[in-house]
């Protein structure tokens, strides 16, 4: 599979092939804006896409208007879906086997590689500050990594990624964004004592 963006509809063409050799495992798909995307496949199932804190439904909706992508597949012997966890739908499942190329087929993507934005002008001869990058302890994610791991998979480590970037390095936001990943009240508060104790001992 290509390193290369590309149109997503060539993109969703993969997977489609995919399902159509019964594979099992996860299709990595990183879109040109540096965001991830997972499905799962299971047996040629395709049951779980995961996209930017969403799941399922609403991450389809979302990977429908990305524009370019590529894609990596990871064959896996353990990609069934967890007990518990809502399946993904017939129509979303009718659309990554096919129906995209009804929305997107006809459309004529050519990608290009996003401009560098240009700095802001300075004012008064002062330029402006530069937006603060955000740090992340290594051994706080490792830690959280871990604990995610044993509740979402292994997707685990994107989800942390999103959840990490969505909370600005803080971790207890990134808990609470991951916790409302899971699918019951009492998983959520379980993995959310779990990540504060092992946050706790790294102190």
């Amino acid at each position: 599979m290509s390193n290369d963006f590309r149109p997503l509809v060539q993109v969703l063409r993969e997977i489609k092939m995919l399902a159509q050799k019964r594979s099992s495992g996860f299709a990595y798909i990183v879109t040109e804006d540096n965001h991830s995307c997972i499905v799962r496949l299971h047996q040629g199932q395709i049951q779980e896409v995961v996209y930017r804190m969403l799941r399922n439904e609403e991450a389809v909706q979302r990977l429908s208007m990305v524009s370019a992508a590529k894609v990596r597949f990871e064959s896996s012997g353990i990609a069934a879906m967890p007990p518990g966890r809502a399946p993904l739908s017939e129509n979303s499942i009718e659309w990554l086997l096919g129906g995209f190329e009804h929305d997107l087929g006809g459309q004529q993507y050519q990608y290009a590689p996003a401009a560098t934005a240009s700095p802001p002008p300075a004012v008064n001869g002062v330029a402006p500050p530069e937006a603060p990058v955000v740090v992340v302890n290594p051994h706080v994610r490792q830690a959280l990594e871990q604990i995610a791991l044993n509740y979402l998979g292994p997707i685990a480590g994107m989800l942390c990624q999103e959840a990490f970037d969505a909370a600005g390095g803080d971790p207890q936001k990134a808990i609470v964004q991951l916790a409302g990943q899971l699918y019951s009240q009492q998983e959520a508060q379980r993995f959310s004592e779990e990540a504060r104790k092992a946050l706790a001992a790294l102190r």
